[in-house]
Protein backbone atom coordinates (compact mmCIF):
# COMPACT_ATOMS: atom_id res chain seq x y z
CA UNK A 1 0.00 0.00 0.00
CA UNK A 2 1.00 3.56 -0.85
CA UNK A 3 2.07 5.42 2.63
CA UNK A 4 -0.02 8.36 3.56
CA UNK A 5 0.75 11.59 1.90
CA UNK A 6 -0.42 15.10 1.73
CA UNK A 7 -1.46 17.18 -1.88
CA UNK A 8 -1.24 20.44 -2.45
CA UNK A 9 -4.25 21.89 -5.02
CA UNK A 10 -2.61 24.84 -7.04
CA UNK A 11 -5.74 25.87 -8.33
CA UNK A 12 -7.92 26.62 -5.23
CA UNK A 13 -6.62 27.01 -1.65
CA UNK A 14 -6.47 23.48 -0.01
CA UNK A 15 -5.04 20.24 0.64
CA UNK A 16 -5.90 16.75 0.09
CA UNK A 17 -4.69 13.63 2.57
CA UNK A 18 -4.54 10.35 1.76
CA UNK A 19 -4.56 7.81 4.77
CA UNK A 20 -3.14 4.40 5.03
CA UNK A 21 -6.34 3.01 5.10
CA UNK A 22 -7.01 4.26 1.72
CA UNK A 23 -9.03 7.36 2.28
CA UNK A 24 -8.40 10.41 1.29
CA UNK A 25 -9.93 13.65 2.76
CA UNK A 26 -10.11 16.52 0.99
CA UNK A 27 -10.50 20.37 3.04
CA UNK A 28 -10.72 23.07 1.02
CA UNK A 29 -11.15 27.16 2.14
CA UNK A 30 -12.32 29.37 -0.39
CA UNK A 31 -14.98 31.59 -1.71
CA UNK A 32 -15.14 28.89 -4.69
CA UNK A 33 -16.00 26.43 -2.01
CA UNK A 34 -19.20 26.01 0.70
CA UNK A 35 -16.66 28.41 2.84
CA UNK A 36 -16.27 31.84 3.75
CA UNK A 37 -12.66 31.49 2.77
CA UNK A 38 -11.12 32.56 5.87
CA UNK A 39 -12.81 30.91 9.02
CA UNK A 40 -14.68 27.57 7.70
CA UNK A 41 -14.08 25.02 4.62
CA UNK A 42 -15.75 22.40 2.55
CA UNK A 43 -14.55 18.92 3.56
CA UNK A 44 -15.02 15.22 1.27
CA UNK A 45 -13.97 12.60 1.49
CA UNK A 46 -13.65 9.12 -0.46
CA UNK A 47 -11.96 5.51 -0.32
CA UNK A 48 -9.66 4.01 -3.05
CA UNK A 49 -12.12 2.70 -5.29
CA UNK A 50 -13.36 6.34 -5.14
CA UNK A 51 -16.59 5.61 -3.51
CA UNK A 52 -17.67 8.85 -1.71
CA UNK A 53 -17.95 8.69 2.47
CA UNK A 54 -20.82 10.21 3.87
CA UNK A 55 -19.91 13.29 5.93
CA UNK A 56 -23.32 15.02 6.42
CA UNK A 57 -26.28 13.53 7.03
CA UNK A 58 -27.74 13.56 3.44
CA UNK A 59 -23.92 14.98 1.60
CA UNK A 60 -21.00 13.61 0.50
CA UNK A 61 -19.48 17.19 0.78
CA UNK A 62 -19.92 19.60 3.98
CA UNK A 63 -19.27 22.91 4.17
CA UNK A 64 -18.71 26.03 6.55
CA UNK A 65 -16.78 23.73 8.69
CA UNK A 66 -14.74 25.47 11.79
CA UNK A 67 -11.02 24.63 12.29
CA UNK A 68 -12.24 22.28 15.33
CA UNK A 69 -14.76 20.32 13.03
CA UNK A 70 -12.40 20.27 10.13
CA UNK A 71 -9.98 18.55 12.73
CA UNK A 72 -12.96 16.00 13.78
CA UNK A 73 -13.34 15.23 10.25
CA UNK A 74 -10.06 14.81 9.60
CA UNK A 75 -9.46 12.12 12.83
CA UNK A 76 -12.73 10.59 11.39
CA UNK A 77 -11.52 9.49 8.55
CA UNK A 78 -8.31 8.61 9.35
CA UNK A 79 -9.56 6.12 11.68
CA UNK A 80 -12.76 4.26 9.07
Amino acid sequence: METAKFRGNYQSNGFSMTFENGYTISVQFSKMNYSDGKTTAEVAAWSEDGTWYKLGANDNVVGWRTTDEVADLIQLVKNL
